[in-house]
Formats: structure tokens, C-alpha cells, sequence
């Protein structure tokens, strides 16, 4: 009986010892697949980048303009969507090219939209919350970089690779900083009912009635301003407001330009709070995910690094 009990007793031992051992070896699993969507997502870029001599937009899509007489909503529709046949998602690019023709708009829903089809490419595998059903908006946890210069959806001009297509063309030969010192795409956590109030995954409303506004308030705010909104256990701080309608979400529209969905700057670190004007109002996305200690972050050379929460 003595012999049984130290058995179990060090069975226990060694399973308290590998626990640890196998979880990180998961969470490096996940990690990994985080980078190898993100580096498709660059070679999709590039392959797009090929066919058309310049970049996809982050809104008014150039390849789509040729529908603006027939659909007023084609400028809603984002970057990931135009990259769809690039990702081995031709089917689902020419249905959602059909919607469009037919004065579809991205926050549509239903079977028969396009932009209501998971596409586990734009999904990173730490993000329990991605995944959707059939028939509802897709969501997504990979953005274009729009760099650091806080201008709306509509607005987005050439501080990042990506562009309103109304207003710039970006071309790989344009980004003078280097293919490999500029950020091409990176994560955001899905936002849910559970975690409007979270760092991750919420969105903190700068109002006027709160004084958090800067001079200039649908453009531009003060880093620091939105860093304060940090409250303790990763929560957003007590007498913050937050976007909380339930279509409005982060990431919850891979289909959609607009900044909440598809868009992150580079304005604030890693997994720092996201603020807005409010809900699909001059959202500024910082890069945020479920991975330990920072975020993936793939460069315009095709490169993925790790970036910890830390950077200066």
C-alpha cells in the first residue's frame, strides 16, 4: 500500500512537471501558426502587388472602383477582401465580387454574401472568439497597417503601406524606409460581448463630455490620453466608456474598411488600450493578442517578428 502511494505520488509529481512543458510547447505551436498566416498574407500582398502594380488599399479599393456607379458602399470594402484570390479563396472572391455588382454592402448578412464565410486565414489560433458560422459576418484578427498617423478610414493617407484608394496608389518601390523597416500587417484580438471592457478587445469612447479630446478630435490623439484608459487585471479603467453594440465590435467584419474592423496603427505599443471618437468613429486600433508578452508583426519584405508589449 506504502509502494502504491508513492507511485501515485510521483506519477502526480511528474505530470505537475510536464503540464507546464506541454502548454508552452502549444502556445509555441500557435505562435507559430500566428506567423505563417501572417507571412501568407505578405506573399499575397506581394503576388497582388504583381498582378496590379500596386498594393491593395485599406478602403476604396482601386480594382473595385469600376462598381461605384452601381454601389455606394464599394469603398466599405477592405484590403483582406481584394486579397482573397491570393489566399487560394477565388470561389469566395468572385461571389463576393457578384454581391458587389448587386449593391451588396460588407456588413450584409447571410449565406449568400461572401463576407459571411470564416476564412481561417484571417484567424490566429489564440483567438478562440474568430471563428463564426456560415451566414454571419466573418471575422478577423489580421489588419493593414495604416502607420502612425491618426486619420480615419476615409482619410488613410501614405504613412503606412496602405492607402484609400480614391486618394493614393502605394507601390513597393514607394516605401522609402525600406521593405524591411516598414509594417505591412499585424494582429488585433476579436472583440465580444465578454471583453468590450477589456484592454483586449475593447474600445475606449474619447468623448467631450470626458475632456479627452484633443484640438483636433476626428483626427488626432495624444498617446498618452488613450495609454491612461489602462485599468488594472488588463480591464479598461472605471468612468471610461466603451463601444459596446454588439455589431460593432472589433474585427467582427473582415469584409470592412472601416477602422475597427480590418485597420490597426502604429500609434500606441502592442496591446495597449484602443481608442475611439465612438462606435466606427475614428477607431485607433493598436495591435493587441492572446500571445504571451506582445503581438506577430510582418514587415513589407515578408519578415515576422515578435514585438513585445515593452517597445519604446
Amino acid at each position: 500500500m506504502v509502494e502504491l502511494l508513492v507511485v501515485v505520488a510521483t506519477v502526480g509529481v511528474l505530470i505537475g512537471l510536464l503540464l507546464p512543458s506541454v502548454q508552452k510547447e502549444r502556445e509555441d505551436a500557435r505562435n507559430m501558426q500566428c506567423a505563417n498566416h501572417l507571412k501568407m498574407l505578405a506573399l499575397a500582398g506581394h503576388n497582388f502587388h504583381d498582378v496590379n502594380q500596386f498594393l491593395p488599399n485599406a478602403s476604396y479599393q482601386i480594382i473595385l472602383k469600376k462598381f461605384s456607379d452601381v454601389n455606394d458602399n464599394y469603398g466599405r470594402f477592405s484590403g483582406l477582401f481584394v486579397l482573397l484570390p491570393y489566399v487560394e479563396q477565388a470561389a469566395l472572391y468572385k461571389q463576393g465580387v457578384d454581391n458587389i455588382e448587386n449593391g451588396a454592402a460588407p456588413w450584409d448578412e447571410g449565406t449568400d454574401y461572401a463576407t459571411c464565410y470564416p476564412v481561417d486565414d484571417f484567424l490566429c489560433p489564440d483567438d478562440s472568439n474568430g471563428p463564426t458560422p456560415v451566414g454571419v459576418r466573418g471575422r478577423a484578427n489580421y489588419r493593414l497597417s495604416c502607420g502612425d498617423l491618426s486619420l480615419n478610414w476615409d482619410s488613410v493617407g501614405t504613412r503606412g503601406p496602405f492607402s484609400n484608394g480614391s486618394k493614393a496608389k502605394t507601390t513597393l518601390a514607394s516605401i522609402t524606409d525600406g521593405l524591411s523597416n516598414t509594417v505591412f500587417f499585424s494582429e488585433c484580438v476579436v472583440g465580444t460581448a465578454q471583453n468590450v471592457r477589456k484592454v483586449k478587445g475593447g474600445q475606449v469612447v474619447m468623448d467631450f463630455a470626458n475632456g479627452r479630446k484633443t484640438e483636433r478630435p476626428n483626427l488626432y490623439f495624444k498617446p498618452s490620453l488613450c495609454g491612461a484608459a489602462r485599468g488594472e487585471d488588463g480591464d479598461i479603467s472605471d468612468g471610461y466608456d466603451v463601444v459596446s453594440a454588439d455589431d460593432k465590435l472589433m474585427g467582427n467584419r473582415w469584409g470592412d474598411a472601416q477602422d475597427p474592423y480590418t485597420l490597426f496603427w502604429t500609434i500606441l505599443p502592442p496591446n495597449a488600450p484602443t481608442c475611439a471618437i465612438g462606435a466606427e468613429n475614428s477607431v485607433r486600433s493598436a495591435a493587441s493578442s492572446y500571445h504571451v508578452g506582445g503581438v506577430n508583426v510582418c514587415m513589407c519584405d515578408g519578415s515576422v517578428r515578435f514585438v513585445s508589449d515593452d517597445i519604446d
